[in-house]
């Protein structure tokens, strides 16, 4: 969401001509404005900053302050704001509400930004196909905002087309519809295409374009690998040529810029390779962005330690204590500062350029842990294409990065023990995947819950509830179903564990160990009756074992099973 303040709206008079030093009192007078408005100006950049650092309590007190300063004026931009307020607080319903009272929406800038609003906020709700129709309103107010002549430069910060079509492809993406999420994650990067986040996106929509058969899954060797040989020159000067796609610094260069090219229906060529670039891409921006912030800090502690050693004393009282530490793990935020939900307090006492400086600081540190939750997600994602890929030796890499990422969540760390096991037994060593896989085993040959329930709700977006609105979203969380797709899920705890039962049966019956392997598969059955890796598995330990007549039973009641070629006894198993 975004509100007038991002558009350039309502700003001051500017005169370009050109001017004596006997006109400058005059145009001072012509330029001033009114002390209440400028007083009202600066309350709604305060609580767009308060915003952006995501320090809700603070900005809904300053919000009040700012519509009682607005009253009997213009509220629209207030009222934006407030909307804005209540939707990053859960309260929807009330956010469309005070979208509702502004009266300001007959120019297209306002236009756009109203739309676009309503349709984050219904795509929050689960309602997809609502918000697109709101997403393509405030492009198309968008589109007519370029057609208005003459151009004025006002226009070039009021079009915010690209951010727009960045929350379309969201929307796509929801709806399960990556060639559309991909054109709009493309056409963003314009804009965003420093942001990890955004190839983490279009990664996705690789992944899930593969998934359901839109593109292929299955390359040939010259696209699975990085590595391209090609021979160059003649007679005494012919060479063989080995070019890397992907350089040490995993900086992307021209070999595989034909993968971004559109095929003849202008779509994006969505491919496994292309998803690889896009997650290296996002790995280098956010070693980058981590490694400048690494080096800040190291500034801060410098800086903090010179003021120490100047003040003295009086350095105890000093507000250079919520600067960052050395740790990078650690919270640069006071605890005292910070509440069990995790949000920021409001020091007692305190000046506003504190609560400015102690949410910046609050922002920093949620920061950090988004980028590491990126990671994660990155790290995991890149493991399991490079095991599509036949890469096992790239796929290993990453998978053990991700099983060393400090504070991994427990759910990743399973994913990374499942990529781990997998490419280790695509290189023959299936001793070593076994001793990933065992972890999780007890003495009884049990697995236990690789994760629960709980770890699945951290990676959920949190919804902040007031009280006035409680029992109202409860009935409509019972109650609704989205449009669209359901909210991507984990595996349950349960199925985590099928899992890997199945994943140990395959490696114990790789090690000739069928008895072990038989009870492990009928676990793994037994959870995860479904799985068409277990079937398969618990199909060739019958038949290894002479069982024909339940090899034919699980054949006939499973007619989701696709047998593989003789030389290819396991099909994915993760």
């Amino acid at each position: 969401m975004f509100s007038t303040l991002d558009i350039g709206g309502q700003n001051l008079a500017r005169h370009t001509c050109l001017t004596s030093a006997n006109d400058l009192p005059r145009i001072t007078v012509d330029r001033s404005i009114s002390g209440v408005d400028l007083k009202l100006k600066l309350q709604l950049y305060k609580v767009r900053l308060l915003l952006l650092t995501r320090n809700v309590k603070l900005a809904k007190r300053e919000v009040k302050h700012a519509m009682n300063i607005a009253r009997g004026r213009d509220s629209s931009m207030a009222l934006f704001l407030k909307a804005q307020l209540e939707y990053a607080r859960g309260n929807h319903r009330k956010a469309i509400k005070l979208l509702m009272a502004s009266s300001n929406r007959t120019d297209a800038a306002m236009s756009s930004m109203f739309n676009n609003n309503l349709g984050c906020i219904y795509y929050q709700l689960g309602k997809y196909h609502t918000s697109a129709v709101f997403f393509s309103k405030a492009l198309s107010n968008c589109s007519s905002l370029q057609k208005e002549k003459p151009l004025k430069l006002l226009t070039f910060s009021q079009d915010k087309s690209l951010l727009i079509t960045y929350n379309c492809g969201l929307q796509y993406l929801a709806c399960g519809k990556p060639l559309l999420a991909a054109r709009c994650f493309q056409k963003a990067s314009l804009v965003f295409y420093r942001r990890p986040l955004m190839w983490l996106r279009l990664a996705e929509c690789c992944l899930m374009a593969v998934e359901k058969g839109i593109v292929k899954g299955s390359w040939a060797p010259s696209d699975r690998s990085e590595v391209r040989v090609s021979v160059i020159g003649k007679g005494r000067w012919r060479r063989l040529l080995i070019e890397n796609g992907i350089s040490r610094n995993r900086h992307v260069d021209s070999v595989e810029r034909d993968v971004w090219a559109l095929g003849g229906d202008g779509q994006p060529k969505l491919s496994l390779p292309l998803a690889r670039q896009c997650l290296y891409n996002a790995l280098h921006l956010l070693n980058c962005s981590e490694l400048c912030n690494s080096k800040s800090i190291v500034r801060s502690d410098s800086s903090l330690e010179e003021n120490e050693s100047s003040d003295g004393a009086s350095s105890k009282n000093s507000n250079y204590k919520n600067l960052p530490c050395n740790d990078s793990k650690a919270s640069t935020m006071p605890a005292a500062l910070i509440n069990l939900n995790g949000d920021l307090k409001e020091p007692k006492g305190g000046t506003n350029q504190e609560g400015i400086q102690n949410s910046i600081s609050y922002y920093e540190d949620i920061c950090r842990r988004e980028n590491q939750m990126i990671k994660q997600a990155l790290l995991a994602n890149l493991a399991y294409v490079e095991l599509e890929l036949e890469n096992p030796l790239k796929a290993l890499s990453a998978a053990q990065a991700l099983l060393e990422l400090p504070d991994c969540s427990r759910i990743y760390v399973f994913l990374g023990h499942v990529y781990v096991a997998e490419a280790l037994c695509l290189l023959n060593k299936p001793k070593e995947a076994a001793e990933h896989l065992s972890i999780y085993l007890s003495a009884e040959s049990n697995i236990k819950l690789p994760f629960c329930l709980e770890d699945c709700e951290q990676w959920r977006v949190k919804k902040h509830i007031d009280c006035e609105e409680a029992n109202v979203g409860a009935a409509a969380a019972k109650n609704s179903s989205p449009e669209g797709l359901e909210d991507f899920m984990f595996l349950k705890p349960e199925e985590a564990r099928g899992t890997l039962y199945a994943n140990l049966a395959a490696v114990s019956a790789i090690q000739g160990d069928l008895e072990r392997a038989h009870h492990f598969v009928t676990q793994a059955l037994s959870l995860v009756p479904n799985s068409s890796e277990a079937t398969m598995t618990a199909i060739y330990v019958d038949l290894i074992l002479g069982k024909s007549q339940e090899a034919v039973s699980k054949i006939k009641h499973c007619s989701h099973v696709r047998f593989l070629p003789s030389n290819q006894q396991f099909n994915k198993s993760s």
